[in-house]
Formats: C-alpha cells, sequence, structure tokens
C-alpha cells in the first residue's frame, strides 16, 4: 500500500510517454526511480517509482495503441491504480494532416479507448477534445459536428471529457503564422461570447450522450455555461476511484486557471515525435 500522501505520477504532459516511451518507463518503473531534468534550471530531481510511494500513474496520450503490451506488463506492479488522458479531437482531411499529422485517425483512437475502459473502467478514461481551434478548414460547425460524432461513438467508453480553447504560446503563434502563410488556412480568434456559445453547444450534446463536460483552464466559460471547471490532476476523483489510498490535498497550478493536485511529472519537453501544430512542449 502507498504510504501517505500517496504520490500522482503524471506521464507525461510534457511527452506522449504512452506513444513513443513506454519500454523506457517500464525499465525505470524496474529500476524503481527516474530522473527528471527540471525544465529551468536543467538540474535532474529524483521520482521515486516504486510501487509503496505511488498511489496511481496518470497518463496523458493520443496514441495508447503501442503501450497496451507495456501496460499490461505495469498493470501487473500497480494494481490498475491509472488514469488515461486521450486527446481525440476528430480531426480530418487536411486539418488532420497539417494540425496531428502523426496520430491514428479517429475511429482508431474511439477503439482504443473502448479498449481502455473495458480493461480499467469507464471512470479511468478522460477524454480531451483540446485544443478547440477556428479556422478555415475547422470552422465551428465542423467541430460541433466532429464532437457529436465523437460523443456518439464515446457514449458508455468515457463519463467525462475535458475541453479548452487553443492557447497562443509564442512558439505556437509561430507556427500557425507559418501555416498560414505556406497553407493560406485563416486561423479566426473566437470572441468570449463566441467561445460560450461554443461550449454551451457541447454541453447540450455531451448530456445527450451521458458524457459529463469539464473545461481545463477556461474559468470564466465554465462559470457562464454551468461546467464544472476540471483538474486534470484531480485528487479528488482519485479518492472516489481508490478509496484506500490516501491522496494528496494540495493544489499546485501549472499554469493561469489550472487547479491540478501536485503531482509529479516525468516527461521531457522536446521530445514528443507526433509534431502537433498547437504543442506547447517542442520547439
Amino acid at each position: 500500500m502507498p504510504s501517505y500522501p500517496a504520490q500522482i505520477i503524471s506521464a507525461s504532459r510534457r511527452e506522449d510517454i504512452p506513444a513513443f516511451q513506454g519500454d523506457w518507463l517500464l525499465r525505470q518503473i524496474h529500476t524503481g526511480y527516474v530522473d527528471v531534468p527540471n525544465p529551468f534550471s536543467k538540474k535532474t530531481y529524483r521520482v521515486s517509482l516504486k510501487s509503496d510511494d505511488v498511489g496511481t500513474i496518470v497518463f496523458w496520450s493520443k496514441n495508447y495503441s503501442p503501450f497496451f503490451p507495456t501496460l499490461e506488463k505495469i498493470n501487473s506492479l500497480y494494481d490498475h491504480r491509472f488514469l488515461f488522458h486521450f486527446t481525440i479531437n476528430g480531426f480530418q482531411g487536411r486539418a488532420k494532416e497539417l494540425f496531428e499529422p502523426h496520430i491514428p485517425d479517429w475511429q482508431t483512437a474511439v477503439q482504443c479507448a473502448a479498449i481502455l475502459s473495458s480493461r480499467y473502467g469507464q471512470a479511468t478514461v478522460l477524454w480531451r477534445f483540446d485544443p478547440i481551434i477556428f479556422s478555415s478548414v475547422t470552422p465551428a460547425a465542423e467541430r460541433l459536428a466532429a464532437f457529436a460524432a465523437l460523443a456518439g461513438n464515446l457514449e458508455g467508453v468515457v463519463r467525462r471529457c475535458y475541453i479548452s480553447f487553443v492557447d497562443l504560446y509564442g512558439k505556437v503563434r509561430r507556427r500557425i503564422a507559418e501555416m498560414t502563410r505556406k497553407h493560406q488556412i485563416i486561423f479566426q480568434t473566437p470572441r468570449f461570447e463566441e467561445q460560450v456559445d461554443f461550449a454551451s453547444r457541447l454541453k447540450q450534446i455531451a448530456a445527450r450522450h451521458n458524457i459529463g463536460l469539464f473545461t481545463c483552464c477556461e474559468n470564466d466559460i465554465a462559470d457562464a455555461v454551468g461546467i464544472s471547471r476540471g483538474h486534470c490532476i484531480d485528487a479528488k476523483l482519485l479518492q472516489r476511484l481508490y478509496p484506500e489510498i490516501d491522496f494528496t490535498t494540495a493544489i499546485r497550478p501549472t499554469r493561469r486557471e489550472c487547479g491540478c493536485y501536485f503531482s509529479r511529472d516525468i516527461g521531457t519537453y522536446n521530445s514528443c515525435r507526433h509534431r502537433c501544430l498547437y504543442c506547447y512542449a517542442t520547439q
């Protein structure tokens, strides 16, 4: 049983460990720890991966397929104590080619989500429709239709969906400017009222499919629409899922309006190979 307070491992906001680094993670678990470079000072800090120290591992991925064999081996050590953030945006055609060029199509992603749900439970699979991007190839109507199709296919597979609008970090802004120049795609920044209207429509669609809608770092929109403010690292959810374990009560935000609880992220920036347009973790 993990010691108090149980450590939450995030694997990872900084890179897609399930898609690309599953074997590495398994080796580090057998080693008992991982040395993680601090993204600012570049000094490393050590994070224990011993089952006695870890309450749960929160995974983040756009492609869990390569991870399934390794996950079963990890499961034998951690006894189902997982959460799975799964980004499924449903981009198609030119939008997928330019925005998410190296991830599977949405049908494959939905099948992966169903496998995770059947093995580890609906409550452990957290669908992310994130980020929401309005452009000449992804207008609001197309994004609504994509969400509706995904929600229909994920009914009974997931219980939660997390949403946010794209954040224009400097590196993302530069990529968008380059894409506008090279491909003549026009990107739109919706007004607050437009975001509220769009989120309200998503809420209605999600409710029809028994999926709760949560925001990620969009508190004003959450309050205006009546959507719950989401915590991607959610110790209260973990406590309900694994009541025999004592989790932290400390909130440790990673950016403005973040409500995440304290966790230890074991990923490394500038290592993900998905090359998504909107990624904040790679140059």
